[in-house]
């Protein structure tokens, strides 16, 4: 008896015939979300601490929202290592920063900046930090950044991608602090947020990084007007849209659902986030 009752399937088309043959076996463990979130009191909230200096950003309270959602569910702040899972001691936020090149398009870089503890900084000195690391990334003062950028320019490829293997083996399989290497300490942290709302997108998901070992990255979507139902009413309503990209090994729908409903709490009481 056969595990399958199974026959040759002859007639396929050929496209069918050229994909079974171009595709590896699905094994990319990644599940996506979007969630569609009321932010009248986000955006009332972040246009008062402006008008009393604080330079918040929407990116500013969903990082801080984040890592506050982590701290409460520990089990999801964690990582794969030798098949097992391993619980971080420390919830640290890597905030996504984009590098402009005026000569065109596809010079522009991408680095980021890692808050640590973020989960016990206020979301003013969450968003400073942020801001500090972007101007250093910018004018090229960062010296883990600058330095990564001069090997990527030097280093031969396919000796580069053994390196960053290297670095990641010894970094997350190992656990060992590469400082001495000039590799920085686990540059990516618990989670990743990074927002393409300036440019207008409101839905989009991120891949995961395949050196980092994080479970879960937000991408922060437009602040926008959208038609909603408010008490029983049809109103114009701000709406913010938040995507997710999941490691399916750590994270599952429920503990997703779960972590949602967290940082929508935050989100939507945001005075919670000073807390």
């Amino acid at each position: 008896m056969p595990n399958v009752a199974l026959k040759p399937f002859t007639d396929a088309s050929s496209f069918r015939r050229v994909a079974a043959m171009a595709w590896d076996k699905p094994s990319d463990p990644s599940i996506y979300g979007t969630m569609h979130l009321p932010a009248e009191a986000l955006n009332t909230w972040l246009e008062a601490k402006r008008a009393a200096g604080e330079k918040l950003t929407v990116t500013h309270a969903v990082a801080r929202a984040v890592a506050l959602s982590l701290a409460e569910h520990r089990d999801l702040n964690a990582m794969v290592r030798f098949g097992k899972l391993y619980l971080r001691d420390d919830v640290d936020v890597f905030v996504q920063v984009a590098i402009p090149s005026e000569e065109h398009v596809g010079k522009t870089d991408l680095s980021g900046v890692v808050i640590r503890n973020a989960d016990q900084k206020t979301t003013a000195t969450l968003a400073e930090e942020i801001r500090a690391g972007a101007r250093r990334i910018r004018r090229n003062e960062d010296a883990e950044f600058r330095r990564t950028k001069q090997q990527a320019d030097r280093i031969p490829t396919f000796l580069y991608r053994w390196l960053l293997k290297l670095v990641e083996f010894l970094q997350y399989v190992l656990n060992v602090d590469t400082s001495f290497l000039g590799a920085p300490r686990d540059p990516f942290g618990s989670a990743m947020v990074t927002s393409l709302g300036m440019h207008g997108v409101q839905i989009a998901y991120a891949p995961f990084f395949p050196l980092a070992r994080c479970p879960m990255i937000v991408l922060v979507g437009a602040l926008a007007d959208a038609p909603a139902v408010v008490d029983g009413e049809l109103a114009v309503q701000k709406q913010l849209t938040l995507s997710a990209t999941f490691d399916h090994r750590i994270v599952d729908g429920f503990h997703a659902a779960t972590l949602a409903s967290t940082l929508l709490g935050y989100l939507a009481e945001p005075e919670r986030l000073d807390a």
